[in-house]
Formats: structure tokens, C-alpha cells, sequence
């Protein structure tokens, strides 16, 4: 058990079919594994396989998780031009809100839950690929939470893409995973 981690963590990834909200949500709850006695990932996504709405829950837990509804997550990772407002009021107070500022049309209004911003597809693109940003959005949650190690995430990552054509993929998410980190203050 990492120090300083409380045994429960929930969140929500948000954004359109093709940006990889759900390969997060699910390589997390793949790392998440390794340390929880229980883990759920729930996909849902939109008809359109590109371009529609596209959101997983993810939940790792010490103690039995009882569902998976979550009306007011204690986190969420808004990717792209996700409806700001509606995920913004859903959160937990004290909660957590990731998003990329430049992609949104709103500011957020609540006081009382943390905001990461960070421009997560200029930084993947600088990086090299510009689909890697959804790899930002979960280095910045793994640091903000402390809900996994990011070394967990690059070993599922690295046995996910094995093979000779998706070494410089790997190596692109890997170092967005640790940009993400170190933009949200740790690393």
C-alpha cells in the first residue's frame, strides 16, 4: 500500500470516442489490480465509434464496492470539449476536476474542489503524438491522488504494447504520463 493512499478512489474520464478515455480508465483499473482487493471499470460510450460521447468509471477499493453509479464522483477527467458545467456541479466537494482549459468554452465556477488545467494536447503533441494527451490527464491524477504508482501504469502499458512498431508509441505515453505528473506537481 502506497503511503498516504486511503484505500478508495473513484473517477470518471470523459470525452469523445477516438481521444482514449477509456484506455485510461481501463489501463488504470488494470494497475489499480496490483493493490486493491477490488477494482470495477464500467465503459460507456455513444453509437458513433469516433467522435461520439465516450466515458468509463473507474473505482479501485480496499472494501467491497456496492455500485457503480456514481452521482457525485470524487473525481473527473474531462477530455476535449466534454459539457464542462455538468461534470463541474456533479463533483464531490473537496473533489477533483482535470480538464484542458483551452479546450473548454466555460471557466470553472466552483471554489470548492481542486482544478488541474493543463494544455494536455499541446504537451502530447510536443511529445510527438497528440493522441498521447489523454496519458497527460491520467499522470496528472495519478500524482494529484497518489491512487496508483505511475510505475504500475507504464508496466500494464508496456505489456499492452509489445512489438516492434509501437516502441515509439510507448515511449510517447510514457512521457506524457510523467509530463502530467510533474504539471500537477509531483515528479
Amino acid at each position: 500500500m502506497e503511503k498516504g493512499r486511503t484505500g478508495y478512489f473513484e473517477l470518471i474520464v470523459a470525452g469523445r470516442g477516438g481521444q482514449g478515455a477509456l484506455t485510461i480508465g481501463r489501463l488504470l483499473a488494470d494497475a489499480g489490480m496490483s493493490g486493491y482487493r477490488h477494482v470495477t471499470y464500467f465503459p460507456n460510450y455513444g453509437a458513433a465509434m469516433r467522435g461520439g460521447e465516450s466515458e468509463c468509471t473507474v473505482i479501485l477499493s480496499d472494501q467491497e464496492i456496492t455500485g457503480l453509479a456514481m452521482l457525485e464522483p470524487a473525481a473527473v477527467i474531462l477530455m476535449g470539449a466534454a459539457p464542462l458545467e455538468e461534470f463541474e456541479r456533479r463533483i464531490k466537494p473537496g473533489g477533483l476536476l482535470i480538464f484542458d482549459g483551452s479546450l473548454a468554452a466555460q471557466k470553472v465556477n466552483r471554489e470548492d474542489i481542486k482544478v488541474i488545467d493543463l494544455p494536455a494536447t499541446r504537451i502530447a503533441a510536443e511529445l510527438g503524438d497528440s493522441r498521447a494527451a489523454n496519458f497527460v490527464f491520467l499522470g496528472a491524477y495519478l500524482a494529484a491522488t497518489g491512487a496508483v504508482l505511475p510505475e504500475l501504469c507504464e508496466e500494464v502499458l508496456e505489456k499492452k504494447l509489445r512489438g516492434g512498431k509501437n516502441k515509439t508509441l510507448l515511449s510517447i505515453d510514457k512521457q506524457a504520463l510523467r509530463e502530467g505528473a510533474k504539471l500537477a506537481g509531483v515528479g
